[in-house]
């Protein structure tokens, strides 16, 4: 008889909500039951158990993971302000964790809830569903097998709308950057970062605000930043407030010898632009890498929604798999703090106008220790 398991979900309507589908994931698992939720607002509440078909209901999430037992527990909240606190408490209930992005306010959140799960034996999950893509595993064979020949560098832009600048880096950054490390299968050694107000002046550390929804703090409306991956393969990444609005505007551009691979639409579609140099009036040959990889898996449907839901169905099996094999996740916490490393690497190295190093000493906020 196949495995079952028990699902719960942490819910906070009006401070973080529910995430990006992570608490009806488990309605897309045959084999998980959604056991319980938990949400301190009573409406919040009583519409997620609805939607969820839940009956088991509670206003204390710690009173929930008391009582009930389980194999894995989504915390959706988008807010940053409970997420620490959030993840201790499932880990010390012994359940693993689907997470939603980003993961922490700070590296040195990140780091005691890596190391509290690592000491339950229980495994995190992050909610960036770019590396869990089908077209995203297809894009990525296809760049060990050489598609673009030697990759010599890559350009990455937020989507630079009302948000561009520090919320645009903290909300969207996260995701292209963990997609990044993803692709090329590595690290990055160093990041050099510029960070400007919308007038052009390089901010302070008096230029910190604390971000929207619970972010921790942001600054600056222009950011610029070049990160190291050793052999002289270089990345940028670039955000600007308020710019013309445009379906390509946030992805990746992915140089190589003998290609261009473009990364859009939440990483969900992934074209090669057979060379090396953008021609507009070339007839360049375009593969449609998203195409190929779904006609590798037959059954999805090439619309956002269900992309975005199979693969966090995707992200919440590998937990539990990984769990049982006793390896890490292939979407885990570590690759959640990668991401904040290379976003707080912008501004150490902006406040302190050198090149940095990466991972960072400093574990702080950098625009709170200057």
């Amino acid at each position: 008889m196949p495995k079952r398991y028990r699902a719960g979900v942490i819910g906070r309507t009006g401070r973080g909500n529910y995430g990006h589908g992570l608490d009806r994931v488990y309605l897309e698992m045959e084999e998980v039951d959604i056991v319980a939720v938990a949400d301190d607002d009573p409406a919040g509440l009583e519409e997620a158990g609805q939607r969820l078909g839940v009956e088991k209901l509670y206003a204390d999430y710690h009173e929930m993971l008391k009582n009930e037992w389980f194999d894995i527990v989504s915390i959706c909240p988008r807010w940053l302000d409970q997420h620490a606190e959030m993840v201790f408490a499932v880990a010390e209930a012994g359940a693993c964790i689907f997470l939603e992005k980003p993961i922490a306010r700070t590296l040195a959140e990140a780091d005691e809830m890596i190391e509290t799960c690592e000491k339950a034996g229980i495994m995190m999950g992050m909610a960036h569903q770019g590396r869990m893509h089908a077209a995203a595993h297809h894009a990525k064979q296809l760049l060990l097998e050489g598609v673009l020949g030697d990759i010599i560098s890559i350009q990455m832009h937020g989507k630079e709308d009302r948000r561009g600048g520090g919320e645009d880096l903290m909300v969207l950054g996260t995701h292209l950057f963990d997609m990044l490390r993803f692709l090329l299968g590595r690290n990055p050694y160093w990041v050099y970062g510029s960070v400007t107000t919308s007038k052009g002046q390089s901010i302070t550390g008096a230029d910190a605000v604390e971000g929207p929804e619970e972010l921790g703090l942001i600054a600056g409306e222009s950011i610029h930043a070049l990160y190291g991956f050793g052999n002289g393969m270089t990345a940028t990444f670039e955000t600007r407030r308020d710019q013309p609005s445009h379906a390509f505007r946030y992805g990746m551009w992915i140089y190589g010898t003998s290609g261009i691979m473009t990364v859009h639409d939440a990483s969900q579609q992934i074209r090669i632009y057979e060379s090396p140099i953008w021609h507009p009036d070339a007839e360049t040959p375009v593969r449609d890498i998203t195409a190929e990889a779904l006609d590798l898996k037959p059954g999805l449907q090439p619309s956002l929604n269900d992309l975005q839901m199979s693969a966090n169905v995707a992200i919440a099996r590998d937990v539990l798999q990984a769990r049982e094999e006793g390896r890490r996740p292939v979407n885990s916490g570590y690759d959640g703090r990668w991401a904040l490393e290379m976003i707080h690497g912008i501004y150490a190295s902006h406040l302190y106008g050198i090149r940095v190093a990466l991972p960072l000493e400093n574990r702080e906020h950098p625009l709170a220790s200057v």
